[in-house]
């Protein structure tokens, strides 16, 4: 695997900080917009930052180490922190901190929050550029998911403006979240342990490296949370 030059790396840490930034952002603004005290608040915030500092903590080091390398057996030893962060997503989704993200957050605002899913397919190609990642994690080949950031902001803005109906907006999330798991599967076959049923070159091995552990652990995370985010919202406020 070639090394990334340090502007993509740069980059990418970049893009990770302002979305563990905005999911910290966000848990404030809820508080705020449910009027709860200021102590409240602030715990609520406290709480969602240390679990942010947490992941990026403990993945971090992991990869860093070299711990998470070993991509020869089944499952992955990367596996090892990505089921681990899967599951803290979809119980913090079904609990009570996602449920005050809920109530307190518009259905414009967590649409729209899925934006950043289109630097994330810009750092993904340029990765594939410097010959880290296979042509099919792009958009040029088998990887869709831009479509999802870049029709976030309009559907936040027919949301917005009262002219998205519900429909709309279920087949929305419910298309965003399939391409999500779309790439995640193609990123699972783009790895060595699949490359007698999946061709692809070179092999995805950079998600077991700092920082790009990070694409997985909270990038995808961070994807999938805010689908079942809408999700809940839709089902908390039939029409």
């Amino acid at each position: 695997m070639q090394t990334p030059s340090s502007a993509v790396t740069s980059g990418f840490v970049v893009l990770v900080l302002a979305v563990a930034g905005l999911f910290v952002a966000a848990t404030w603004w809820a508080g705020r917009r449910l009027g709860e005290s200021l102590s409240e608040r602030a715990g609520w915030t406290a709480l969602s930052a240390g679990i942010i500092a947490g992941v990026l903590g403990v993945s971090g080091v992991l990869a860093a180490r070299g711990a998470l390398s070993n991509m020869d057996s089944l499952p992955p030893a990367v596996f090892g922190v990505i089921l681990p962060a899967t599951v803290l997503t979809l119980v913090l989704a079904k609990s009570r901190f996602g449920e005050r993200l809920v109530r307190g957050l518009s259905l414009e605002s967590l649409v729209g929050f899925q934006v950043f899913r289109v630097a994330v397919e810009v750092a993904l190609w340029a990765l594939h550029r410097e010959g880290v990642v296979p042509v099919e994690m792009t958009f040029e080949k088998l990887n869709f998911d831009i479509l999802t950031g870049l029709t976030a902001p309009v559907m936040a803005w027919l949301i917005h403006r009262g002219r998205a109906p519900r429909a709309l907006v279920w087949t929305w999330n419910t298309a965003g979240l399939v391409l999500l798991l779309t790439i995640v599967a193609i990123a699972v076959l783009a790895s060595p342990p699949f490359a007698r049923v999946f061709e692809a070159t070179p092999r995805n091995t950079v998600i077991t490296t700092a920082p790009f552990v990070w694409l997985p652990v909270v990038l995808v995370q961070a994807a999938l949370f805010g689908h079942l985010l809408v999700f809940r919202w839709l089902r908390r406020h039939p029409a």
